[in-house]
């Protein structure tokens, strides 16, 4: 089998792409035959040999220029005099242009199937506040918040709300450009900054004293798979980026996996928020549950996580490269089941005909 893995692309998440897409080829270099692709700038590029986290961190990829192309019905990658059908793509990209929808698209205009959400979930849960819209509808808790453009007045916006709050990025991930206000003029440092983010942003009241769960699932036919709960435990009053990827608690394993009733209700939750937004491939969902309330808040959905949400499914037996290759059959399987999208017509023959009367 025939596997490119996609990562990198115009994201603040670019070298945590990286690490994941190392871990991909690492589990997989003797089970399938592997072609990284690696998106820097605009442009792609096949990784000449094994892919290692020491050689980006050193500047020394070898790389080649490749373009995606249809030969035969199938979708292929040329590089040089070489054309390669692919069987199927893992996408390894987080945030930006790879976690958005963007590469989805792009494969599906080629016909390559891929393990990612199709264009518009991925669009969706990238977006903060269309997340919160479409949690509303389908009746998943989110905290109180306000939605806040670069041109409106955003701090009047927020007069309906109580501190503290979290100022965040609209379609941002990973707590970048994310911060905490206590008072107006912590508030106002905060708009400042998600604004030099994004040019939209989201102001919620903080649910004091949440405990914050994680959980992640995958779909395979017409059942979805779910992972393992996680409490990931932070210092700070949301998990930082530095925690999660630059050595913090997050990474020395104070976080841990959780069971019983509160497990149960937010595996349940996980696999009917996953049908809700129509997702495919891994995605994490992330919570915050409020004790004194007994209420289970949607913070977060994640259709491209870090890792890809891999340690949770070990918890419940199934290994890495297991759930790689259950996702790739499953991407190979739906992308034979395409819609028609195209058809013939003489809609141009017939306007042809009356031209020349």
């Amino acid at each position: 089998m025939k596997l490119g893995i996609l990562f990198g692309g115009r994201s603040y998440e670019h070298d945590i792409s990286i690490i994941t897409a190392a871990q991909v080829a690492a589990v997989l270099k003797d089970k399938a035959e592997l072609y990284p692709i690696y998106a820097k700038d605009g442009e792609f590029f096949l990784i000449k040999k094994e892919l290692k986290i020491e050689d980006f961190a050193k500047g020394r990829v070898k790389r080649k220029k490749l373009s995606f192309g249809r030969k035969k019905g199938r979708g292929v990658l040329t590089f040089g005099c070489k054309t390669v059908a692919l069987d199927c793509v893992i996408c390894c990209c987080h945030g930006g242009e790879g976690e958005d929808g963007h590469y989805s698209a792009l494969l599906e205009c080629f016909d390559i199937p891929h393990t990612a959400s199709g264009l518009l979930p991925s669009a969706l849960t990238m977006d903060k506040r269309l997340t919160k819209v479409l949690c509303a509808r389908h009746g998943f808790a989110t905290a109180k918040g306000v939605f806040g453009h670069h041109d409106e007045d955003v701090l009047e916006k927020t007069k309906v709300l109580k501190y503290p709050m979290i100022v965040k990025p609209a379609r941002l991930g990973s707590s970048i450009g994310i911060q905490v206000a206590h008072d107006e003029t912590e508030l106002i440092g905060a708009i400042g900054l998600a604004f030099s983010f994004d040019k939209d942003i989201v102001i919620e009241e903080i649910i004091t004293n949440a405990v914050e769960y994680n959980c992640a699932a995958f779909r395979e036919g017409d059942e979805v798979v779910v992972g393992a709960v996680e409490n990931p435990c932070s210092w700070h009053e949301f998990l930082t980026f530095q925690e999660k990827y630059e050595g913090g608690k997050y990474k020395s394993g104070s976080n841990r996996i959780v069971d019983g009733e509160i497990a149960d209700r937010i595996q349940k939750t996980t696999e009917r928020v996953y049908r809700a937004f129509e997702l495919d491939g891994i995605a994490r969902v992330d919570y915050l549950y409020s004790e004194r309330d007994d209420v289970l808040y949607v913070n977060e959905i994640n259709s491209q996580p870090g890792s890809l949400a891999y340690y949770l499914f070990e918890e419940v037996g199934i290994d890495f490269s297991d759930l790689l290759l259950r996702v790739v059959r499953h991407a190979i399987n739906i992308a034979d089941q395409k819609d028609i999208i195209s058809f013939n017509s003489r809609v141009l023959d017939n306007l042809s005909a009356l031209s020349q009367k």
